[in-house]
């Protein structure tokens, strides 16, 4: 019985063709058109095909193990790598940090087939739902995409927290990173000011319809609307989420790779995410951020803007005849002026800074304030004026009336007197 010999499609229909040209049905060049190959190989196979039988034409390569193939050993210490210190990792993200940390320079491909043969990664399923793409911006700094993401940062065991991400729109790049126990205002504040002081005003901010941004009643706005056109930039509010998909990416690839960072780096609290994320940002852009298609910089100057007093809570107070508002069930009272009357139902602005700190504003100039508690305990000082109208002085003689009883008596006594005749 012969030995069963195993041959690929191509090899069948290439026997046939060959067969015929050893038979001398069809000339060396047809066979080459048909095949694709030069007559010179096809010679060469006619060749091997009339000493080694069909066997010839069957690549030598088959059977044969890759130069670029990986030892055994080598597999399996990194099969080991990634079931115990990368578990979770996408192969991507693995092949980085193998390279990066172990020194085993692997190519992603090749990670990728090892976790899928392994069953250490399923590949994702192709989503049913497509949306159109929208084109990006042409110049950096055009339009800013803000996101809050809630996930549990520090692993199943702690609890969840939000970051709060920028993005901009023409080159992919996070400019600004903020982790906080929940979505809130001063994370979004604290967000948009690592980009203002970094990079300056954009043109626009794009965000979701958060009550952040978004009030109920149409005609109102919001705490952070407010601050944004305090410093000329435009809100633009995303009816869906794909409608900034960019950030909603962003997100994505961070729940990913920054998760595993802060398992490989211990890192369990949002001080420390805060700390970190200055150097991962900088590390996601050098490898993520995309070239703009414009070399224009839309950014704007800050000069003029405080943005201690724009990026945080605002208050508006009436004072009273003696420049006394309320806030907080505390009375305050405004320092350094004299003529209190004046100042009776104007307007004061509170700015509660992020640190804490209360600071308010009359027709835009900050004034000092003390609370009551405060005045009462300090000393009283009067100038010249006030304390020339507050001495005691002499007491002054009575000067009566035109209608008292004493003038009404003088009057007539004096129209009954007569002249005297000398």
């Amino acid at each position: 019985m012969g030995e069963m010999m195993s041959m690929s499609r191509r090899d069948l229909d290439r026997l046939k063709i060959l067969e015929k040209v050893k038979d001398k049905e069809l000339k060396q060049v047809e066979a080459g058109r048909l095949l694709r190959i030069s007559d010179r190989q096809v010679r060469t196979l006619v060749h091997r095909l009339k000493h080694e039988g069909p066997n010839g034409i069957v690549s030598r390569l088959v059977g044969r193990v890759g130069n670029r193939n990986k030892p055994v050993s080598f597999k399996e210490r990194v099969i080991a790598l990634l079931r115990e210190k990368y578990e979770g990792f996408g192969p991507t993200l693995a092949a980085e940090k193998l390279f990066e940390l172990e020194g085993l320079k692997i190519s992603e491909e090749t990670v990728r087939l090892w976790m899928i043969e392994h069953r250490l990664w399923v590949p994702r399923k192709i989503k049913c739902n497509i949306h159109p793409p929208r084109l990006r911006r042409p110049c950096f700094g055009e339009l800013v995409q803000a996101d809050g993401s809630p996930h549990h940062w520090f692993g199943p065991d702690y609890p969840e927290a939000n970051a709060t991400v920028l993005i901009d729109d023409a080159t992919s790049m996070i400019t600004g990173l903020y982790f906080s126990n929940t979505e809130t205002l001063e994370g979004y504040f604290q967000g948009l000011e690592q980009h203002l002081s970094q990079y300056g005003r954009p043109l626009a901010l794009y965000t979701d319809h958060t009550t952040i941004f978004h009030c109920a009643k149409g005609t109102e706005k919001t705490q952070a609307h407010r601050a944004l056109d305090k410093l000329g930039i435009e809100l633009i509010l995303a009816s869906t989420p794909q409608a900034k998909g960019r950030v909603e990416r962003v997100n994505r690839t961070l729940q990913d790779r920054l998760v595993k960072e802060f398992r490989l780096r211990g890192i369990h609290t949002i001080e420390q995410a805060n700390a970190y994320a200055v150097e991962f940002v900088k590390k996601h852009n050098e490898n993520f951020s995309k070239k703009p298609m414009s070399a224009c910089d839309a950014h704007r100057s800050l000069e003029g803007y405080d943005l201690e007093r724009i990026l945080c809570r605002r208050e508006e107070r009436s004072l009273n005849s003696s420049a006394i508002f309320q806030f907080n069930k505390v009375h305050y009272q405004i320092q350094g002026i004299f003529e209190y009357r004046r100042l009776n139902k104007q307007k004061v602005e509170i700015r509660i800074t992020r640190a804490g700190k209360m600071r308010v504003f009359l027709k835009d100039k900050e004034v000092p304030v003390l609370s009551l508690c405060e005045v009462l305990e300090q000393p009283i000082e009067l100038n010249r004026k006030e304390v020339l109208k507050w001495a005691p002085t002499a007491p002054r003689g009575h000067k009566p009336g035109p209608k008292h009883p004493w003038r009404q008596r003088h009057d007539r006594q004096t129209k009954n007197m007569e002249p005297v005749v000398q």
